[in-house]
C-alpha cells in the first residue's frame, strides 16, 4: 500500500536556469505547483502521475516559477557576513554543518557529527579561525576533486588517454575551466556542493578536452557520458545560491 504522503526532491533544466522542487504525493486528482516565500518550489501530484509528466508540467510553468522566485528573492534578508563563531552554518559536500569553536593548544579542524569542529588557542580570533577553515576546505576540495576526476575519466572510455593535471583556482563566476595544455582548474568553493554536482563540473571540463567548444559534438559526448547532466546542472545552480 502506498503512503498517503511522500516527499522527494527533483529538478528540471530550463534554459540556463534550473528549478529544483519538492514532489509530494497525495490523494488529490490534480497537480499543483507553488513557490514559497523562501523561494523553494513545491509540487503536489497524484500517486498515479509519472515523474516525467510532473517534470514536463514544471517546465511548462517554468517562467512563472522563476518570476515568483525573483519576486520573493527581493524580500529575503541578506546573508550576514561570516563572523567565524560557533553556531554558524557551512556547507560541505551538499550537507549543512554548524561551526563549533573551542580553545585548545593545537590548531585543528575536524568533522564531528554535524559540526565543523575548530580548535584554536584564541577562540575570539576570527581572522585566524577563517584561515583554518579555508585551509581545511581547500585540502578536502583537492581530495574530493581528485576522486571525482578518477571516476569521471573511467566513464569517458578512453577519450582522454592522459590524465589531466588538476589545479584549484578561485573564480568569481565559474566552477571550472580547462586549458589546451591539459590542465583542469576547479573552484575550491565547489566542494560545498553535492558530490553528483562535482562530478558534473569535472565531466563537463573533461569533455572540453575532447571538444573545446559548446557545440553539438560536445553536448553529445557530455550526455552520453552523463545522461542526467542537465538535472545535475540545475541542482548545482539551486544548491549554491
Amino acid at each position: 500500500m502506498k503512503p498517503t504522503h511522500s516527499t522527494k526532491r527533483h529538478s528540471v533544466a530550463f534554459g540556463r536556469a534550473g528549478i529544483e522542487f519538492q514532489l509530494k504525493r497525495s490523494k488529490r486528482r490534480t497537480l499543483a505547483i507553488s513557490v514559497q516565500p523562501d523561494t523553494t518550489v513545491k509540487v503536489t501530484a497524484p500517486h498515479s502521475a509519472r515523474v516525467e509528466v510532473v517534470k514536463a508540467k514544471v517546465r511548462k510553468r517554468a517562467m512563472w516559477v522563476l518570476r515568483q522566485q525573483a519576486f520573493f528573492q527581493d524580500y529575503l534578508p541578506p546573508t550576514p557576513a561570516r563572523r567565524y563563531v560557533s553556531g554558524e552554518t557551512y556547507r560541505f559536500l551538499g550537507r549543512q554543518f554548524r561551526l563549533k569553536v573551542v580553545e585548545g593548544s593545537e590548531p585543528s579542524v575536524k568533522l564531528k557529527g554535524r559540526f565543523i569542529w575548530v580548535q584554536t588557542p584564541r577562540k575570539g580570533n576570527a581572522a585566524r579561525i577563517r584561515v583554518l577553515v579555508e585551509d581545511w576546505y581547500r585540502s578536502h576540495a583537492k581530495c574530493a576533486f581528485e576522486r571525482s576526476l578518477e571516476g569521471s575519466l573511467g566513464k569517458l572510455n578512453g577519450y582522454i588517454p592522459d590524465k589531466p593535471r588538476l589545479r584549484l583556482r578561485r573564480m568569481p563566476k565559474r566552477w571550472g575551466s580547462w586549458t589546451q595544455r591539459g590542465y583542469i582548474y576547479l573552484n575550491p568553493e565547489l566542494v560545498k556542493a553535492p558530490p553528483s554536482c562535482i562530478d558534473y563540473v569535472v565531466t563537463h571540463e573533461l569533455c572540453h578536452l575532447v571538444h573545446p567548444h559548446h557545440g553539438r559534438d560536445f553536448y553529445g559526448l557530455l550526455r552520453r557520458t552523463m545522461p542526467d547532466c542537465e538535472e545535475r546542472k540545475a541542482r548545482l545552480e539551486r544548491a549554491m545560491v
